[in-house]
């Protein structure tokens, strides 16, 4: 009788396959989904049984400096950051041919913009909630000079922690920039766009050397735009297109009745075209959500909530409230015929302006 096959150590393979082992410690599943940078795969390891999620560099890219400097900037963000809305990375590792690979915890659930698609449009109070989350994980990053530059709903997931559904991951710190060592090392090449389109802020487009944390401010923004209309504030099949709105359109109205300090915080606070005049950190952007989630609570506290939020956010922008609607009485309504999301929050309350349609 042969004796049974040893697993090999993954070496000399361009990627890992099924049954593949990673270091002694990890064997390979399947492979989850393939990115720009790497490939995910769904791995076990084999002496507590954990499942983790392993993100191997592409090959090609294995031998660019400035690819794998990037790639290690998100080991690094994901394993030090150590917040519970930024995905964990645990370890990291070479193989046999120098090609990099992250392990970060395992996610069960689903991506932001796979439920976007399947809702069309988020409740209010639910992309409050999903927004503060990402807006906090963001604080985290800032306070530790990272800038995330790539904030998209491709980028967020939505698991259940416990009983409590919507818990939001941020993702992929892959062109992350490091402000405390960026003069030290520059990992791209100057003046090269990188990030994706859509959430670009305008200053990613025409300076992208100077980009920082105000960029994801915007692209928070894009976000928020994209749960409440179901697509992003700029779209075109080509991409010069959607650059050349961003820096010289105004994002189209969001056709849905909202309240005014919602729209006033979008419009006039995160989807600047200048950073200088958008808010300007997200310590502030935090503020005015959490009193907006307040607002949409309960009645008659929500009223309160109301103008508490609009008084706030009066404070932080100086622009006077303007469009239509937006000195009116503020209403009460249930939204009870949205779609329900995977696991059905509670029902919520939303205060807009009165005579909005």
């Amino acid at each position: 009788m042969l004796p049974a096959p040893t697993p090999l150590d993954f070496s000399h393979s361009q990627e890992f396959q099924p049954g593949d082992i990673v270091d002694g410690r990890y064997r390979i599943v399947r492979k989850l989904a393939d990115g720009g940078m790497g490939t995910v795969f769904l791995a076990e390891h084999m002496l507590i049984k954990r499942r983790v999620a392993i993100k191997l560099l592409h090959a090609e890219l294995a031998t660019d400096r400035g690819m794998v400097h990037r790639f290690l900037n998100e080991a690094s963000a994901a394993g030090t950051l150590g917040h519970p809305n930024i995905v964990e990375s645990t370890d990291m590792g070479f193989t046999r041919d120098q090609v990099p690979y992250i392990v970060f915890e395992y996610l069960e659930g689903c991506l932001l913009t796979e439920e976007i698609r399947r809702l069309v449009r988020l409740p209010v109070r639910r992309t409050l909630l999903i927004a503060r989350q990402i807006a906090s994980a963001l604080e985290a990053a800032h306070d530790a000079k990272i800038a995330h530059l790539d904030l998209k709903s491709d980028n967020v997931f939505l698991t259940n922690r416990g009983d409590a559904p919507d818990h939001a991951k941020l993702l992929d710190f892959g062109i992350s920039r490091f402000m405390a060592v960026e003069a030290d090392y520059e990992c791209t090449q100057p003046g090269l766009v990188i990030g994706t389109p859509e959430f670009m802020a305008p200053e990613q487009v025409l300076s992208p050397d100077f980009a920082d944390c105000r960029s994801d401010i915007y692209a928070l923004g894009v976000v928020i735009y994209e749960m409440l209309a179901g697509h992003c504030p700029f779209v075109s099949d080509d991409p010069r297109v959607v650059l050349q709105q961003i820096i010289n359109d105004r994002p189209p109205p969001l056709h849905r009745p909202l309240p005014v300090a919602l729209e006033r915080l979008l419009f006039d606070g995160l989807l600047v075209k200048s950073r200088k005049l958008r808010l300007q950190s997200m310590g502030e952007v935090l503020t005015l959500l959490d009193t907006l989630i307040t607002a949409t609570r309960v009645v008659p506290q929500a009223l309160a909530s109301f103008d508490d939020a609009s008084a706030a956010l009066d404070a932080l922008i100086s622009i006077a409230p303007s469009g239509p609607g937006a000195s009116a009485i503020a209403t009460v309504s249930w939204f009870d015929d949205e779609p329900p999301p995977l696991a059905p929050p509670p029902w919520e309350v939303e205060v807009w302006p009165a005579g909005r349609s």
